[in-house]
């Protein structure tokens, strides 16, 4: 009898902001498939690396805006954003660009505050925590897209057992 594992993230999305800004991405659910009894009783009990996914967030307003992304989701665990009561996913932002001209990133902590981190072409996202589209200064632009890119670990489950793993993540957008 052959038992497996499902695995998949859902994302929720939302925007709180004054401007006309919608937010599309480009999948609403990424699923991991399947994983075999002996895929998972060769992991011998330590976690299984999952492969990497991707996501891009467009970001279009009806006029130029200073936008951040912020990152949440209503299933943390610890502090981190978690793929069901054993698993982790860890989030970074990368290939950011604005008005059709690659643009670098930095991370923030709230809507409104200072930036105060380098600027990176890559930026490891912290639950509830965004990024800032920067180039030098914050930009403001009408269309801002970011990449994501979604690397995932389980802890395998007895393997008699059915599990399905699942994880969120909320975004928000936040304009000025």
């Amino acid at each position: 009898m052959k038992h497996t594992l499902s695995l998949i993230l859902l994302l929720a999305f939302s925007c709180g902001v004054k401007a006309q800004c919608q937010l599309i991405t480009s999948q609403q659910t990424i699923s991991y498939g399947s994983l075999s009894a002996m895929e998972r009783q060769s992991a011998g009990g330590n976690a299984i690396t999952l492969p990497e996914k991707q996501l891009t967030l467009n970001v279009m307003c009806d006029k130029p805006q200073r936008i951040r992304l912020f990152f949440g989701s209503s299933l943390p665990q610890g502090g981190n954003f978690a793929l069901g009561e054993k698993g982790e996913m860890k989030f970074t932002a990368m290939k950011a660009r604005v008005d059709d001209r690659d643009v670098l990133l930095a991370p923030v902590t709230s809507a409104h505050g200072e930036l105060t981190a380098a600027e990176a072409s890559q930026v490891d996202i912290n639950l509830n925590d965004g990024i800032a589209f920067v180039s030098g200064d914050e930009l403001t632009g009408k269309t801002m897209s970011v990449t994501l890119a979604i690397n995932a670990n389980i802890k395998s489950a007895p393997i008699t057992d059915r599990v399905k793993y699942r994880g969120n993540l909320q975004v928000r957008v936040e304009a000025q």
